[in-house]
């Protein structure tokens, strides 16, 4: 879930921006929640008012439009979904435990992550250096 924060003073209110970002997020059916924090300024090393994304900040020290703070969250949104979505099946896998056949993730829905061959690997180095302990 994306975190938004927005970051003002009692010097810097931010009023348009806080609401031109409700209206952005309002106009892209996006229900997400502003965390509102009275921050010194100096004190997020940006200039305030600010506006964070997943603990990023996006915006600072202006107050853009709510075209333009739209198309900043939808631009958000889609890195998000290619982060973490396969590009075959479209399931927010990131990779792994995907649904059967897909050539990306692994086959039948099984993970193929290399950090699995690698432990599995080691567990086989192991088992063959305890055998050969015992057998020598």
């Amino acid at each position: 879930m994306t975190s938004i924060q927005f970051f003002y003073s009692p010097d810097f209110p931010g009023i348009a921006l806080r609401a031109n970002a409700r209206q952005a997020l309002e106009n892209l059916g996006m229900n997400q929640e502003m965390q509102e924090t009275e921050a010194a300024p100096g004190q997020i090393g940006s200039p305030l008012p600010a506006l964070a994304i997943d603990g990023e900040i996006v915006v600072s020290g202006l107050e853009p439009s709510v075209r333009e703070l739209e198309l900043l969250f939808a631009d958000h949104v889609q890195e998000r979904q290619e982060d973490f979505s396969c590009g075959e099946c479209g399931v927010e896998c990131g990779g792994m435990n995907c649904t059967e056949n897909c050539t990306r993730c692994g086959k039948n829905g099984e993970a193929s992550s290399m950090v699995a061959r690698i432990i599995g690997f080691v567990i086989l180095l192991i088992i063959l250096f305890t055998a050969v302990k015992i057998l020598a």
